[in-house]
């Protein structure tokens, strides 16, 4: 597979979950918008640039490495927010709605400001 086709299917996949998650969302009513924008440009904020810092930074096999590790912090944590939403009672498919819907539009962001302002070196591969 191409990665340009890889890329694609990523976002693709990615784009559904956050549809079908926004669906859910404005059928379960009372959307916290304040958190989910929050988290919108959090993710904005965070994401890109520190993408595109290591893109200019960092050789190829130090970023793999790095992916890696994010990973699996990530896996790390997601059993600490279940255990910690069901220790305290929060609704947790609600959250993560919130949160997906929330990194969704954030890495459109990204991806707008990428295609728009940040200069040819710093971008990653075209779509």
């Amino acid at each position: 597979m191409s990665p340009r086709r890889a890329t694609l299917l990523t976002y693709g996949s990615v784009g559904l979950l956050a549809a079908l998650s926004a669906a859910r969302l404005l059928e379960a009513g009372g959307v916290p918008w304040a958190v989910l924008l929050a988290v919108a440009v959090a993710s904005a904020l965070l994401v890109g640039p520190v993408a595109w810092l290591a893109r200019d930074r960092l050789p190829e096999d130090r970023r793999e490495t790095l992916r890696i590790v994010g990973i699996a912090l990530a896996l790390l944590a997601f059993p600490v927010w279940l255990g910690g939403s069901l220790a305290f009672g929060l609704p947790l498919l609600r959250w993560l709605d919130v949160l997906l819907v929330g990194v969704a539009v954030g890495t459109v962001l990204v991806v707008l400001a990428e295609r728009t302002v940040v200069p040819e070196r710093l971008r990653g591969f075209g779509v």
